[in-house]
């Protein structure tokens, strides 16, 4: 009984280190200067953690990538001071991991090769497609905020640029988890992938 608590203490405590480097990563980003002028573009560096959950597979998966997407916007809102950035974060996070786990799921999964098992359950070539899926709607979540706390749907004007945006960065972001799943070492992966 002790193992099992002590190996739920283990996941625990990396799904707090999970949040602490989302919200990091998705401070970072609001501190930095913008890397466009248009208010609301970003590249979303935080999704990398929420899709390297979703792809690590084993005792990881879609209960716990929201977990991590919904306390890291609460994190990040903390670091930078900004609470309006935590109800965009939260909207836009709750639809992007649902668009995510919906879009991973379509994609063919991995098959077994000579026997073994394969080394991740879903195929991370098709993650940049994932990142886009999952940009897409988070940005469209917090344009729906903007429309709820502006009362107006003139902040529409602006979905065709952050819907580019998007494309971009949902492409960048996943292509940097597929770069960090295929780099990370096997055993340090399956350390984690069996952390429950």
């Amino acid at each position: 009984m002790s193992g099992e608590k002590g190996f739920s203490t283990r996941k625990l405590a990396l799904t707090a280190l999970f949040i602490c480097f989302a919200a990091s990563l998705s401070a970072l980003e609001t501190i930095l200067p913008p890397i466009c002028p248009i208010a609301g573009v970003r590249v979303g560096l935080g999704n990398v953690v929420t899709l390297f959950i979703l792809y690590i597979g084993g005792k990881w998966g879609g209960r716990e990538a929201l977990t991590v997407s919904v306390l890291r916007c609460f994190t990040a809102a903390l670091i930078t001071g900004s609470l309006m950035n935590a109800a965009y974060g939260l909207m836009g996070g709750l639809l992007a991991c649902g668009a995510m786990l919906a879009v991973r799921r379509i994609f063919p999964k991995n098959k077994e090769k000579d026997g073994a098992p394969p080394r991740y359950l879903f195929d991370i070539g098709y993650l940049p497609f994932t990142g886009i899926a999952g940009a897409i709607a988070h940005i469209t979540g917090q344009l729906l905020t903007a429309v709820i706390f502006y009362g107006t749907f003139s902040v529409l004007a602006y979905f065709p640029i952050l819907m580019a945006s998007a494309v971009i960065g949902g492409a960048f972001t996943g292509a940097c988890t597929m770069l960090l799943l295929k780099k990370l070492p096997r055993k340090w992966v399956d350390f984690v992938r069996n952390c429950g």
